[in-house]
């Protein structure tokens, strides 16, 4: 059995967690096939956005306990390398040139809220929750998920859920703006897949500047983001993207961006 499963719908390839008996952690293979996945997104043209869920009725427990228990053995430079495919995940994520969109039913943990937050889009259902409890384990946050965390939540939230380990449920995130979607319970997938659809006829090489604008505005500073949009529209400008789409406007139509894959 495949501990990554892969689908296409449409122009959305859905990579599924399929390990729900361990509550989809990331269990040995995890990384390598979850990486492959995300680069086949990556270089399917027809590809226009990725969905990431969990089979069963939670998304990612994170680490695999039974796995982490052996790493007190392991000398300093073993843990960085195991601790580096962990990394490689995320930054899959974060730099794939596709809008991803994590899909949340029950509830993130762990690395698990890592992989969802490295997400573009993040669609939870109602009644689920994000849970960063290592310190009840006397272990400290990895996966960059500090980070992406301090990027959408005031520092007392990120205090209570990193140093007390409690569970902030979705609407809680919703309300603070760290979830876009909030659906109804057992539908988190199929609203992932309909907000997906958005990014159809979209122009790629636009959405993959865009992505990169937004992932590097929380850590440069003003003239760093100001040099880097001016890069990029200079770059669009002279794109047939944009050739396509001025040309819509003007001739009042519906611009084609898929004849440009």
């Amino acid at each position: 059995m495949s501990i990554i499963e892969n689908k296409i719908i449409g122009n959305t390839l859905i990579i599924t967690l399929n390990n729900p008996s361990k509550r989809n952690s990331m269990i040995k293979g995890f990384h390598d096939e979850f990486q492959s996945a995300i680069k086949i997104a990556e270089e399917d043209k027809n590809v226009c956005s990725v969905v990431i869920t969990g089979n069963g009725d939670f998304f990612c427990a994170g680490g695999d306990l039974n796995a982490l228990k052996t790493r007190r053995s392991m000398t300093e430079p073993e843990r960085y390398q195991t601790l580096n495919q962990l990394n490689g995940t995320i930054e899959s994520i974060y730099n794939c040139s596709k809008p991803i969109i994590a899909a949340i039913e029950g509830g993130a943990a762990g690395a698990g809220v890592s992989l969802a937050m490295a997400c573009d889009l993040v669609v939870m259902s109602e009644y689920s929750f994000f849970s960063l409890a290592y310190v009840k384990i006397g272990l400290t946050p990895d996966g960059a998920a500090t980070k992406f965390l301090s990027e959408t939540m005031p520092r007392p939230m990120l205090a209570e859920m990193a140093m007390i380990g409690g569970k902030i449920d979705a609407s809680r995130l919703y309300n603070i703006g760290a979830v876009n979607v909030l659906a109804q319970k057992g539908n988190a997938k199929e609203t992932a897949v309909e907000l997906s659809k958005n990014f159809e006829n979209l122009p790629k090489n636009s959405i993959s500047r865009i992505k990169k604008l937004s992932r590097a505005a929380y850590g440069n500073d003003f003239s760093k983001q100001i040099k880097l949009e001016t890069d990029y529209m200079v770059k669009s400008q002279g794109d047939k993207e944009s050739m396509e789409g001025i040309d819509a406007f003007l001739e009042k139509r519906t611009p084609d961006y898929k004849k440009l894959r």
